[in-house]
């Protein structure tokens, strides 16, 4: 009984609602209880899905945005590419698990896919929602900067030590690398704890080039800035230290070498010919990336004699595990085996690559939907943004910078808990930005932005 305290989430929601409106909802409990409680802490209801606090939070949200803005909304191709997955994936998971699972799966759908989306395309419908939005992540992750150094220390989380007692079924797993723990937070999984302080880190810099740590600060911000000055840091700098630590803490390769990407595109935005930067950045991303993909073969194929290092040793698992369970996608490659269903092959249960375990589940047309969505969301954000005038930095820009870094990770690791929910916000919100008539910000809504020729932190 006592998990059913998920649903403090939807009550908080509720008065926020009542109080304070949508957006204060969204900003002051959404967004909080979807980062700061692991999706492990779920309450298990007979006959009804299991939400988590994040699932029980978006429900009154996802009423009053269905109520209020669903009726002038417009239905374009991101829509029916939303529409074609959602129904792909539930309709092959009810043809391996029946109506009882699916239905589990389809709410989970509806809840950390479909919600973020509406949240992301209708809530955050300004340039005022863009900063409030992207400053209340990056306050968060400067909350959890203790919870990582406790982490650390202690190899839990804190959430995890105080929470866990109420819900029997939660777990909270320790990786160790070269000695050391990494840090996971509320996220199930190192690497997927660094995909969401980078994505953070990305809107960081976005605030930073716009302008929004410069003057005066207030609140919560205006006693980090008296800090900051204390230690001769400006603002911007002391979040960018943070943020830094708190990714290098995950001992997480993928995402670093996904930041790396991510940041060469999201840095193209700054510049005045943004075009031609954006083809330089590209080819020379695609060079790094053949380059690399043959120095990752010679690094995990051993010489005669030689014995591989751990952590090629870690890298070869994933190529042999794609290799070993091809067989299992070849005899189901249409509709999958379903969410729970993927046989296992003993020593490699885990199945560290997002797309592939995808088209094990539901099918190859799950994981080619989900590349077409994110394709189609990158080029259409880079179209819009290069239209932005010249002075400032487009936000298309930071999102394309943060999907490509996911993409990359997520090719070393399964897409979950948080990260999911996460990408399909960003989703929502880019695809806001085309329906505004240019992304340049109004003057009442942020400070001056700095001069654009300036040295520029990625």
């Amino acid at each position: 009984m006592t998990a059913y305290v998920v649903f403090v989430a939807m009550i908080a929601c509720l008065f926020v609602l009542a109080r304070h409106g949508l957006e204060k909802a969204f900003l002051w409990v959404w967004i909080p209880f979807f980062l700061a409680l692991p999706f492990s802490f779920w309450v298990n209801i007979p006959g009804l899905p299991d939400p988590n606090f994040m699932q029980a939070a978006i429900l009154p949200l996802l009423f009053v945005v269905v109520r209020n803005r669903l009726p002038s909304a417009r239905f374009g191709r991101m829509e029916a590419l939303l529409v074609a997955y959602i129904g792909w994936r539930v309709f092959a998971d009810f043809t391996s698990r029946g109506y009882a699972d699916a239905q589990n799966y389809g709410f989970y759908l509806l809840t950390c896919v479909a919600g973020p989306y509406l949240l992301g395309r209708y809530v955050i419908d300004s340039r005022r929602m863009d900063i409030e939005t992207s400053r209340m992540f990056v306050l968060m992750f400067l909350v959890f900067f203790p919870f990582f150094l406790f982490e650390a220390k202690f190899w839990v989380s804190p959430v995890f030590k105080l929470l866990s007692p109420l819900f029997p079924n939660a777990f909270s797993g320790l990786s160790m690398r070269w000695g050391i723990a990494r840090t996971a937070g509320t996220f199930e999984h190192p690497i997927l704890a660094c995909i969401m302080v980078v994505a953070v880190y990305r809107l960081h810099r976005w605030l930073a080039w716009s302008g929004s740590w410069d003057g005066q600060q207030h609140g919560w911000w205006a006693r980090l800035q008296k800090v900051s000055g204390q230690l001769r840091l400006s603002l911007s700098t002391t979040i960018t230290l943070v943020l830094l630590i708190m990714a290098a803490m995950t001992l997480s390769r993928g995402p670093w070498v996904g930041a790396v990407a991510g940041a060469a595109l999201a840095i193209c935005g700054n510049f005045k010919q943004r075009g031609r930067m954006l083809v330089i950045m590209g080819a020379v991303l695609v060079f790094g990336a053949l380059a690399g993909s043959a120095a990752l073969d010679a690094y995990i194929t051993p010489l005669e004699g030689e014995i591989l290092s751990g952590e090629a040793k870690t890298m070869l698992y994933r190529k042999i595990m794609v290799e070993r369970y091809t067989e299992f996608l070849l005899a189901r490659q249409w509709l999958g085996w379903g969410l729970t269903g993927v046989p296992k092959i003993a020593g490699m249960e885990s199945l560290d690559n997002a797309f592939f375990l995808m088209a094990l589940q539901h099918g190859v047309f799950a994981p080619a939907l989900f590349v077409l969505i994110f394709l189609y969301a990158i080029a259409s954000a880079l179209k819009f943004a290069l239209k932005s005038p010249p002075g400032g930095a487009p936000l298309g820009f930071t999102f394309t910078g943060i999907y490509v870094m996911c993409f990359i990770s997520f090719a070393t690791v399964y897409m979950g808990a948080q990260t999911e929910p996460l990408l399909f916000l960003l989703l929502g919100w880019g695809e806001g930005l085309k329906y505004r008539k240019v992304e340049a910000p109004d003057a009442a809504d942020v400070p001056a932005a700095r001069p654009m020729y300036r040295h520029v932190m990625v």
